[in-house]
C-alpha cells in the first residue's frame, strides 16, 4: 500500500510533464469534447428557443384567455348585470364578464364597440384612483396618447381618456378593432335593446389540461343555464404545441446521444494513440513492481480530468454566448434562455461521458494486460 501511494506523486507529475513535451495530446483531447459539446448545445439550444418563441407568441396572441360569448335580447335583456359565473382565483386564474351593447360608437369617423367593462378591471386603467368611474377609448388604430379625447354614442359627445395597447393588454386581444369602455351602471338605456355577453377567464399557468378544464367548465354551464354559449379557447392549438414538443424532446435526445457517440469513438482512437505512445514506459514502471490496476487508474483519471474540463468550458461558453444566441442569431431579446432548460441535455451529456471514459479504457486494460516481457524485449 505504502510504495504505491509512494509512486501516485511520480506518476501525476509525469503525467503533467509529458502533457508539457507533447502538449498536443491533452489539447486533442480537451478541445474535441469542448467544441462537439459546445456546438451541440448551441445546436440544441435553438429548439427551446424556438418552442419558447411560439409559446410567447400563442400567449400574445390570446392563449391565456377562453371567452364564453352569448346574446341577451328584449325581453330578456337587463340594465343589470348577471352574477359573477365563475369564482376569482387570483393564483390561478382571473374572471371578466363584459357587457357589449347593440349600438355603436363613433372616434375621428370610424365606428367601433361599446362596451361595459368589470369593476375588476378598474385597477388596471391608468389613474383609477382619481378616475374611479371614468370612460375609456381603445383606439382603433393602436398609439401612445393617453390624454382626453371626444368619441359619439348615440349622437351623444362624451370626453373618454384614451388607452395605450400596454395599458390593458388584454383589451387588445379581446376588441382589436378598438372599444369605447364605461363604467358598469352608467349609460342604462344601452342595455335595453340587447347586449352580447363575453365571459372571459385568463389564465396564469397555461397549460392543455387548464384550458381542457375551463373549456368544458363554460361548456357545463352553457348547458344547464341553456345560454347556447360559443365557446372560444386555445385548447386544440395547445395540444398541437405540447405533442410537437414531446417531439422535439426526442428529437433533442436522439441528436445529444449522436454528438456522444462522435466523442466516445474520438477519445477512443485518441487515447488509445496516446498509450501506445507511452506503452515502453508503463511496462518499465510496472517492472519496477507498480501494480497495472493503479496504471489504469491513472489513465481514467487522466481521461476524467481533460473531459471534465473540456465539458465545463463548453457550459461556460453557453453561458457567455447566450444572450448572443437570443438576440442576434434568433432576434428574440425578449426571451431568455436558461441552462436549466437544457438539464436533460447536460445530464445525458454527464452519463455518456463516463461510459466516453470507460470504454475508451477498453484498449489500454488489454494492453495493460500484455505480458511486460513482451513489451520490453
Amino acid at each position: 500500500m505504502i510504495p504505491s501511494l509512494l509512486i501516485l506523486p511520480y506518476l501525476i507529475r509525469d503525467t503533467l510533464h509529458r502533457w508539457f513535451i507533447r502538449l498536443s495530446s491533452p489539447l486533442s483531447r480537451l478541445c474535441v469534447v469542448f467544441f462537439l459539446s459546445l456546438c451541440g448545445l448551441v445546436f440544441l439550444s435553438s429548439y427551446v428557443i424556438s418552442i419558447k418563441m411560439l409559446k410567447e407568441r400563442i400567449r400574445q396572441n390570446g392563449a391565456d384567455l377562453i371567452i364564453g360569448t352569448h346574446m341577451e335580447v328584449p325581453p330578456h335583456a337587463l340594465p343589470e348585470r348577471h352574477p359573477d359565473l365563475i369564482p376569482q382565483s387570483v393564483d390561478q386564474h382571473r374572471y371578466y364578464h363584459f357587457r357589449e351593447a347593440f349600438v355603436r360608437a363613433e372616434h375621428n369617423g370610424q365606428g367601433i364597440a361599446v362596451v361595459e367593462y368589470p369593476t375588476q378591471l378598474t385597477a388596471s386603467f391608468p389613474q383609477a384612483r382619481d378616475q374611479a368611474n371614468a370612460t375609456y377609448l381603445l383606439p382603433r388604430v393602436p398609439d401612445t396618447y393617453r390624454g382626453p379625447t371626444d368619441t359619439t354614442i348615440e349622437h351623444y359627445t362624451i370626453t373618454a381618456q384614451s388607452l395605450a395597447d400596454n395599458d390593458v393588454p388584454i383589451l387588445r386581444k379581446l376588441y382589436p378593432r378598438g372599444a369605447v369602455l364605461v363604467p358598469t351602471g352608467c349609460f342604462e338605456h344601452l342595455w335595453n335593446n340587447g347586449y352580447l355577453n363575453k365571459h372571459v377567464i385568463q389564465l396564469t399557468n397555461i397549460t392543455p389540461d387548464m384550458v381542457n378544464f375551463w373549456t368544458k367548465t363554460l361548456q357545463n354551464i352553457s348547458t344547464l343555464d341553456k345560454m347556447d354559449m360559443g365557446i372560444i379557447s386555445s385548447a386544440g392549438l395547445l395540444k398541437e404545441l405540447d405533442n410537437m414538443e414531446q417531439l422535439q424532446k426526442k428529437l433533442r435526445i436522439g441528436v445529444t446521444l449522436g454528438i456522444s457517440s462522435i466523442i466516445c469513438m474520438l477519445l477512443i482512437c485518441v487515447s488509445s494513440m496516446e498509450f501506445r505512445q507511452n506503452e515502453f514506459i508503463y511496462a518499465l514502471i510496472g517492472s519496477f513492481g507498480v501494480g497495472r490496476f493503479l496504471l489504469y487508474l491513472m489513465f481514467i483519471a487522466e481521461n476524467t480530468v481533460l473531459v471534465a474540463l473540456g465539458f465545463s468550458g463548453a457550459l461556460a461558453g453557453i453561458w457567455n454566448i447566450r444572450s448572443f444566441i437570443t438576440e442576434k442569431l434568433y432576434k428574440a431579446p425578449d426571451i431568455a434562455l436558461n441552462l436549466t432548460e437544457l438539464q436533460t441535455e447536460i445530464h445525458i451529456f454527464l452519463l455518456a461521458f463516463v461510459a466516453c471514459i470507460l470504454i475508451s479504457s477498453i484498449p489500454i486494460l488489454f494492453a495493460i494486460a500484455k505480458p511486460i516481457g513482451n513489451i520490453l524485449k
